[in-house]
């Protein structure tokens, strides 16, 4: 599996971004509030880091194999891909939450809803952005070790 790439997360982000600031100024009476939507992100964020932590001492501990006291290696290989998503989830989030806060800080003085929904529009920015660094957080402790040995793991010639 290959690492999810930075120009996918910052181009999700711009699409996101764009999206949200258009959207935003069309349909800004129907849309509820934000709220604490982005609690959901930070939520995440920390399973994300939680399960990094446990997988990177499964591998340091030699605690990956398929016995039930092992963490087996299907586990840590949905868990790169969790990862990823998180990853994509959270550029998402995060552009999503720049292009309301670049709305709503532009028209701060003509929209009373603008000073009540700036601050949550920055905590999706912020979130969006703990759980980028957490997905990929996790995505990286799902590598495997470098080979000790100077054959990559094939047997010596004879």
């Amino acid at each position: 599996m290959t690492r999810v790439a930075k120009s996918t997360l910052v181009l999700v982000a711009l699409v996101a971004s764009v999206a949200a600031y258009v959207l935003t100024g069309s349909f800004l009476g129907a849309v509820t509030p934000i709220g604490f939507g982005w609690v959901t992100l930070v939520a995440i964020a920390v399973v994300d880091v939680l399960l990094s932590l446990r997988i990177r001492a499964a591998i340091s501990d030699g605690g990956v194999g398929q016995d039930r006291s092992q963490m087996h290696p299907l586990t840590i290989a949905r868990s790169a891909a969790l990862g990823q998503a998180s990853a994509v989830l959270g550029a998402a989030g995060a552009g999503a939450g720049a292009g309301l806060t670049l709305y709503f800080l532009s028209r701060l003085g003509d929209l009373a809803v603008a000073g009540a929904e700036l601050p949550a529009s920055v905590a999706v920015l912020v979130s969006g952005a703990v759980l980028v660094a957490a997905g990929l957080f996790l995505e990286s402790a799902c590598e495997t070790p470098p080979d000790d040995d100077e054959n990559g793991g094939l047997a010596d010639p004879a």
